[in-house]
Parts: C-alpha cells; structure tokens; sequence
C-alpha cells in the first residue's frame, strides 16, 4: 500500500530544493566529508547486541514499530558507552498503531551489554536525531541515519531514497528510507539521503548498511 509520510516528504522536497536552487557547480562536485580518517569506509559494520534485540521488536508487530537507523562515523561517546566508527545502531519507535501500548526496546553499552531504554514514542521529531540526542546522548553530527519498515509499494520502491530488500536472514523482507532531515547532508555532500550512487561512496554505504541488517536480522543475543 503506499502512503504519502513525513517521510516522502523530506525526500521530495530536499530533492525538489536540490534540483531547483542549488547551482549546477556545486551539484556536479558535491563536498564528501568520510569520516575520522580520508577515505574512511569499513569492510563491515558492527552490529551491538541491543540493535538485534530490537530488530526483534520490530519483526514481532511491524504494523506498530519501526526502526530508526544510524551509522557512527567515528568514534563516539554516549552516557552509556563508547561505540567505534562504523557501528550499526537500530532503535524501535512506535507508530499510531502502537499507541497506548508498551514495547521493549534496549540502548548499548558496548558491543554485548544492553540498557532498558524507552523506545521513541511517536514519529513527530526526526528519529534518527532523537536517538542520537535523547536515548545514546551522542553527538548526532556523528551519525549518518536512515528508517528501516516493512517493504514499500511499488511506486515508492522506485524512488532513489527508498530501497525493499526482498529477504534478510530471517526470511522476510524489509523497507529502507535512506533519508535524515539532519545527519546525512554533512557526509553526502548536501544530499538528505544516502545516494543511490557513488558519489561520496553512497552505493558502498547502503551495501554495508544492507550486510548489517543481515547480521541484525539473524539472530538476537
């Protein structure tokens, strides 16, 4: 079914805005920021035992939880843990269908530790910015960020910011928005979403992103 969301949203209309106003220089020679060091990009992300937990949040009832999404970029610090440059964190928020009902939902500590955290309780601020400010208390410009649901329909599927990945480890497939209101412009060189390109490396980076949800997907601790 497809749904028009906060989430087309941001991506139309940062695209929109990107294609009308910005001028063709700075579209043809994007500013690539890659991390702590030149050139950085993992061969594999790090997937932390609390992000495969609530992996397993969002496959018991999809219809009332999703999944916020976000990568570190370096090494960073948060009030429960220190995390390395290429980490993949997912954090369950809950839907309209999910309303008035209590899920659980865990932070990091480190790679195998978990924290009982509050799960993000609706979709009205940015998600991924919220968990990186409100639940790992991290600096969120830190972070790449990305949505993970259930698979979208046809019509969205082909747009360049949504991507359906048929099957996962688990069996079943998932939907991924690879738009951020805040995290990814700094690192794609102004691009709200993860390009469905190389530039800034944007097609390695989903590919990474895709090989963590695998690992996310496979089992819990």
């Amino acid at each position: 079914m497809t749904t028009f969301s906060r989430r087309n949203f941001v991506g139309i209309s940062v695209g929109g805005l990107s294609a009308l106003c910005l001028p063709r220089t700075v579209l043809a020679a994007p500013q690539c920021v890659t991390g702590v060091l030149p050139g950085f990009q993992p061969v594999q992300l790090t997937v932390d035992c609390a992000s495969k937990r609530n992996f397993q949040t969002f496959r018991g009832d999809p219809k009332s939880v999703g999944l916020a999404g976000v990568v570190s970029m370096t090494f960073v610090r948060g009030s429960q843990g220190s995390y390395p440059a290429g980490n993949l964190f997912l954090f369950p928020w809950v839907k309209p269908a999910g309303q008035g009902r209590l899920f659980s939902a865990v932070m990091p500590a480190n790679a195998v530790q978990s924290i009982s955290a509050n799960p993000i309780p609706d979709g009205t601020l940015p998600l991924d910015e919220y968990f990186c400010r409100f639940v790992l208390k991290a600096p969120w410009t830190s972070f790449i960020g990305f949505q993970l649901d259930v698979p979208y329909g046809a019509d969205d599927a082909q747009r360049d910011w949504f991507t359906n990945v048929d099957k996962l480890a688990d069996g079943e497939g998932v939907g991924i928005d690879w738009t951020s209101s805040n995290l990814n412009n700094a690192w794609f060189g102004g691009s709200n979403w993860i390009p469905n390109s190389d530039t800034c490396g944007g097609l390695a980076w989903r590919e990474l992103i895709i090989a963590g949800l695998q690992q996310a997907s496979n089992a819990a601790c």
